[in-house]
């Protein structure tokens, strides 16, 4: 892989694997990556809600989104969640099964993907896409529309 250097900085990106596609939000619209509660919550979780402290937070759970399992019917192992502001007021916890990583991307190599009505699926939610190599093979990850992710999911609902 070869990054041009002088055109473009890297930023970074948290990365996390949902299904089988690796998503990524900048690091930037992330506040912070907090184990999930285990007790009470999965009460709550049924209802798109999780309690941290003395917040509930919105859970958007793009596991159910893309078709793949509900968020009772996923192995009760260890879960994250990814907490980021969807306004001044309110934050959003996207779940994940998974720890999250941290890779540096160079803006020049993502790719915008068009956004069409005839999209289902990840592509709704996605604004670019990247393939970075690795070892033994390429990766291809999805930069999250979070505002997309949002409007396309049963969310707002």
């Amino acid at each position: 892989m070869k990054i041009i250097q002088n055109q473009s900085p890297a930023e970074k990106f948290i990365t996390f694997t949902v299904a089988d596609y690796c998503l990524a939000l900048p690091i930037k619209a992330v506040l912070k990556v907090v184990t999930c509660p285990v007790g009470d919550n999965h009460k709550l979780s049924k209802m798109g809600l999780i309690q941290i402290g003395r917040h509930i937070i919105r859970v958007l759970d793009l596991h159910q989104y893309l078709g793949i399992e509900s968020v009772h019917q996923l192995p009760q192992s260890q879960s994250f969640l990814l907490i980021t502001p969807i306004s001044q007021a309110e934050l959003c916890g996207i779940l994940i099964y998974e720890p999250p990583d941290l890779i540096e991307l160079s803006l020049e190599m993502m790719q915008p993907l068009s956004q069409s009505y005839y999209q289902s699926g990840l592509l709704k939610i996605v604004s670019h896409a990247v393939v970075v190599a690795q070892e033994k093979a390429t990766k291809t990850i999805f930069l999250l529309d979070l505002q997309l992710a949002l409007h396309h999911t049963n969310f707002a609902g």
